[in-house]
This record gives structure tokens, sequence and C-alpha cells, in this order.
């Protein structure tokens, strides 16, 4: 009676105290920079293209986009791309309206599952521009993209499930094995 008790407390112990861990961590505060000039500006990302949003995916954390790219400015980019963001605008994440052609400003993927990354910041400076004109003065009129890229997109498990599956499955090995000695011992 007193095992059953102290293996009750010990799960009560166990999930109490991982349950912070399955809370999403305070979000990360996002600043913008602003270049001097608007050719400054647009040379920050290392890929700049024309494309439509098709399909999105989320998992909570991050939200991964299918894009059709229709130019190239920057960069080697097949027909499809994903492009990553962090969900809820966490870590300067952003969101991208499907079937709406927009300019886009991505880096190599650091905080995502995806091809690209995207943020809220764009290219900025202290007065306004047409970024459009100032890509087009960088890059010239850019170049049909390659064939192929990502069919769909990926579906992958948020942090906090990883974490909480591994927890449940450490509490049942360690009842497993108190419940095993416990039958030895009889």
């Amino acid at each position: 009676m007193a095992m059953r008790r102290t293996l009750a407390v010990g799960a009560i112990l166990l999930l109490t105290g991982g349950l912070p861990l399955l809370l999403p961590t305070a979000a990360n505060a996002c600043s913008c920079a602003s270049s001097a000039t608007p050719e400054e500006a647009v040379s920050v990302s290392s890929t700049v293209f024309l494309g439509t949003p098709t399909e999105k995916t989320s998992d909570g954390f991050e939200d991964t986009y299918l894009f059709d790219v229709s130019r190239v400015y920057k960069g080697d980019l097949a027909s499809v791309t994903s492009v990553g963001t962090l969900a809820n605008g966490n870590g300067c994440g952003t969101s991208y309206v499907l079937g709406t052609e927009q300019l886009m400003f991505v880096s190599a993927p650091y905080d995502v599952d995806a091809e690209h990354e995207g943020y809220s910041c764009g290219p900025a400076t202290e007065t306004g521009f047409d970024i459009q004109a100032a890509v087009e003065s960088v890059y010239g009129a850019g170049y049909a993209p390659s064939a192929g890229g990502t069919p769909s997109v990926g579906v992958s498990a948020d942090r906090s499930t990883v974490i909480g599956g591994g927890a449940a499955v450490a509490l049942l090995a360690v009842l497993g094995w108190f419940g095993w000695k416990r039958r030895r011992a009889q």
C-alpha cells in the first residue's frame, strides 16, 4: 500500500514538475533594422523572388507556406519552394495571404523546417521607396525559376508535443520498472 502511495505521489510530482516544460515559452522581441539606401535595403536578404503562396500548414509554433515562384531576382530557386515562419509573430514571424502574389525577401532557414525563412521585417529605410524599382535597379529584371521544387509542405511536430511525449514515455518506463521490481520481490 505504501509503495502505491509513493508511486502515485511520484507520478503527480513528475507530471506537475514537468508541466512548465510543456507550456509555450516567452515570445522573443522583434526589432527591424533600417538601411541607409533602398539598394542596401533590398540587398540584405539571401533570396529575393516574386511568388504566390498556395498552401499553408502549421504546427502551432511554425507556419510553412508553399509558394509558386514566378520570378527570381536573387538566389537559385525552383518553380515551387517552401517558406517557413514562426507562428503568431513570435521572433519576427509573419503570415502570407494565400493566392496573393508578393515580392519575397527570405533567408536560409534558422528556426524553421523549410527551404527558406520569412520574417515580418522587410526592406526599410528612413523614407519610403518603391521596393520593386529598387529590386530591379539592383538585380535587373530577374529570371524565370527552374522547373521542379517542393511537391508539398512537410508535416512536423512542435516542441511541446515532443517533450510531452518524451516525459510520458519516461513516466511509463519508471512505473513499469517499479511494477516489475515489485512482482519480482514477491
